[in-house]
């Protein structure tokens, strides 16, 4: 068997989609039929390195629209047993019918795309795929495919005493989000965290791990609440440092707007940190509807505040026995089950409606 994946970004990239792309091609060359993986990216920001054995990633096709349009004609020529569009966005210059991922925001707004060769879509949450279908009035079939942790890549350990000295952490109790800041979303739920920090305790601090062109209207914000002191930008980290700076947390907190699910969660309780995610975004699902967290109104600074106090005095560092339902192995079964569907159903998808 031969798949294609169009992405946006996976080897050499950063952030959840990256990620999840990488995860995907992993649970795609688990199974004993695929021969090959074909992964076209759209951008590469960093070294590509860690491509598994069956996986040909055409990385010359992120060296600018020509390469880009030179690798798609490439692809189109060439035969798949099954072809993914990874990214809402890519779906117009896909050359082949194929499943549509969905990741979060990107899909609950409505647009003109069409949805003639779409065969089935695939989305991180039931909120996402649930928006997606309202506004697009897509009636064919869909998996939710929530994002997966390596639990053995993470676990409780004390807090490194490089990080803690970098950041200041001596003596304080440290709230984390890790995310990234991005002036044109702003929907992570940094200010969120940031207007209530003042109702809390002096020897809490608030640790803002990830970079982004947000960084100086919240570093602003910061020193006109008078927060200087308590809250610290870590900037852009290393991947290898992620499990050290989750376990410097003795709260996670993520009051977000606009998560299609929130893979950060997952890290954060696998380090055994206590969450707090959002009601109103897919951030409830990576908790579970609440079993693995307390879940709070973005828009209530006294819910946040709330939850945080009580997270603080009475949240127990323990890595959760239902975590297991994310863990990668769960993440394989799910994607063969996907492939397997695909490969019994018609080529391409002819009844559903979608827009344009």
């Amino acid at each position: 068997m031969r798949v294609l994946l169009l992405c946006s970004d996976a080897y050499g990239g950063h952030g959840g989609i990256a990620l999840f792309n990488r995860e995907l091609a992993a649970a795609l060359v688990a199974r004993p039929d695929l021969d090959e993986l074909v992964i076209v990216p759209r951008v590469v920001r960093g070294e590509v390195r860690g491509v598994p054995p069956k996986v040909t990633f055409l990385a010359d096709a992120a060296k600018g629209p020509l390469a880009y349009m030179r690798a798609l004609a490439r692809v189109h020529r060439e035969k798949f047993d099954l072809a993914i569009c990874g990214h809402r966005n890519l779906l117009r210059v896909t050359p082949k019918p194929c499943v549509l991922i969905i990741h979060g925001i990107e899909a609950w707004r409505p647009s003109r795309i069409s949805l003639r060769r779409v065969r089935a879509v695939v989305s991180v949450s039931a909120l996402t795929r649930d928006r997606f279908v309202e506004w697009s009035h897509y009636d064919g079939p869909t998996f939710v495919l929530p994002n997966a942790v390596h639990l053995d890549d993470y676990g409780i350990r004390p807090k490194n005493p490089r990080l803690v000295e970098r950041f200041r952490l001596e003596g304080k109790r440290v709230l984390l989000t890790v995310g990234r800041l991005d002036a044109a979303e702003r929907s992570k739920g940094f200010d969120e965290v940031l207007e209530v920090m003042r109702k809390l305790p002096e020897d809490v601090v608030y640790l803002i791990a990830g970079g982004g062109n947000d960084f100086e209207r919240l570093q602003k914000k910061a020193v006109d609440l008078s927060l200087t002191s308590r809250v610290i930008f870590t900037g852009l980290f290393d991947e290898g440092e992620k499990p050290d700076l989750y376990n410097l947390a003795d709260v996670y907190v993520m009051p977000s707007r606009g998560e299609g699910f929130g893979f950060v969660f997952l890290e954060a309780m696998a380090c055994g940190v206590p969450a707090i995610a959002s009601k109103i975004d897919g951030g409830r699902e990576a908790l579970l509807g609440g079993e693995l967290g307390l879940l709070v109104d973005p828009a209530n600074p006294a819910e946040i505040r709330d939850a945080i106090l009580y997270q603080l005095a009475h949240g127990k560092r323990e890595i959760p026995a239902e975590l297991a339902y994310f863990a990668f192995e769960r993440f394989v079964e799910r994607v063969s089950g996907i492939v397997d569907a695909m490969q019994t159903s018609p080529s391409p998808r002819r009844a559903g409606r979608g827009p344009g």
